[in-house]
């Protein structure tokens, strides 16, 4: 997989990428990772170099936990990121594209609940053939010990989401798979990124729900 970069590539490292057989790395305007910091009532972080992590937060001083209007253009899964810190661990990576052009990548660990939250739903939307819709993505924190992320996602004013995605994945859960799990993440990603690029996606219709409030603690995404 390829590893992001913030920076954009100039002419002469794309080619010389491109002539060495490599790829040159996505890039991308602004970097946030979601529930980097568990103490924090804030669910989104902008990366500002290599240490620096500054919390979303609204002129009112809450915390941001939408981000709206915005069209899905791809996703990567990063293995090995947590190597240097002695432990296993890969990330889900989720572009997007705001209406005036502005890039944006979602990251967060490829097996956090927030990450199955979010592919259960895009999982809807690619079997409703809606992945080039304008999308809103909602975050929270749950309010257990270890305050887990949440996502919804919602198409104009509905909240999408796929049942069999969701089943597969709870069951995992339940029987503490994690291997299981890893297969579940990583086939959607494919099967999604296909669609993206103009392939077929043979899922059936996601279940289609309205709008409700937001609870805490819950895995029903």
């Amino acid at each position: 997989m390829t590893v992001i970069s913030t920076a954009n590539p100039t002419a002469d490292t794309t080619a010389l990428i491109a002539e060495l057989g490599g790829q040159a790395s996505q890039s991308v305007d602004f970097m946030i990772g979601v529930g980097l910091v568990k103490d924090s009532d804030a669910v989104f972080f902008q990366y500002q170099g290599d240490e620096q992590k500054t919390a979303l937060m609204e002129p009112s001083g809450k915390p941001c936990t939408r981000i709206g209007q915005v069209f899905l253009s791809g996703l990567t899964i990063i293995d090995n990121v947590y190597e240097d810190a002695g432990f296993k661990g890969s990330k889900l990576n989720v572009f997007l594209r705001t209406q005036n052009g502005t890039s944006l990548m979602l990251t967060s660990g490829l097996a956090t609940i927030w990450s199955q939250c979010l592919m259960t739903c895009l999982m809807g939307l690619c079997a409703n053939e809606s992945l080039d819709h304008l999308i809103t993505i909602d975050t929270w924190k749950g309010t257990s010990k270890m305050r887990p992320c949440f996502a919804a996602v919602r198409d104009g004013a509905v909240k999408v989401t796929h049942d069999d995605t969701y089943e597969a994945l709870a069951q995992a859960r339940s029987d503490k798979d994690k291997l299981k799990t890893d297969a579940i993440m990583r086939d959607a990603v494919e099967l999604i990124s296909a669609q993206l690029e103009g392939g077929d996606a043979p899922l059936e219709l996601p279940q289609v729900i309205d709008v409700t409030e937001q609870t805490n603690d819950t895995t029903e995404f």
